[in-house]
């Protein structure tokens, strides 16, 4: 595992932001390379999920990334029955932090009140567009964990995750 190639694959999150990378890089930086060194660290946070044994190292990662960028503002978890109405509104939230000028628009209808995995759908259907991609962290909840990339640097993204040894999926 290249933990050259961490900086590159936060920097698809936070853009410009380089202190965010560099926050990110240390913490994830300490998930790849000591995964019991980031659990003792992280005890208080994980303990706010309910985690408070020892997880497996990919389970550890995945959740230490989806942590970072949920302190860092770069991702929207929702509930699998939120509406994507509701989903709308946090990822533009998520944008807004990315520094991004695109916005998705507001649904209206039918379309606003889907839920579930049609709704991440028609998250998508907006998100293309703008050549945005969705990209969902896996929770082993009822939640979705979401953010966006540029569509352009959606398979960069899921090259550099499958080395650094974390799990997503972009849309």
């Amino acid at each position: 595992m290249n933990q050259g190639n961490l900086p590159p694959f936060i920097q698809l999150f936070t853009l410009a932001d380089s202190e965010a990378t560099q926050r990110l890089t240390e913490r994830l930086a300490l998930v790849l390379r000591d995964p019991t060194a980031y659990q003792t660290q992280y005890a208080e946070e994980l303990a706010e999920r309910g985690i408070e044994t020892a997880l497996p190292a990919q389970e550890l990662r995945d959740v230490a990334l989806l942590d970072g960028l949920l302190w860092e503002e770069l991702l929207w978890e929702a509930d699998w029955t939120d509406p994507a109405g509701d989903l709308v509104d946090g990822l533009n939230e998520t944008l807004a932090q990315q520094g991004r000028p695109e916005r998705l628009a507001e649904l209206t209808g039918a379309r606003a009140a889907t839920t579930g995995p049609e709704a991440l759908d028609v998250l998508q259907d907006l998100l293309e567009p703008l050549s945005l991609a969705l990209v969902l962290l896996p929770l082993d909840s009822d939640s979705h964990a979401l953010s966006v990339v540029a569509e352009s640097q959606a398979n960069e993204l899921r090259s550099l995750a499958k080395q650094l040894g974390f799990g997503l999926t972009v849309y």
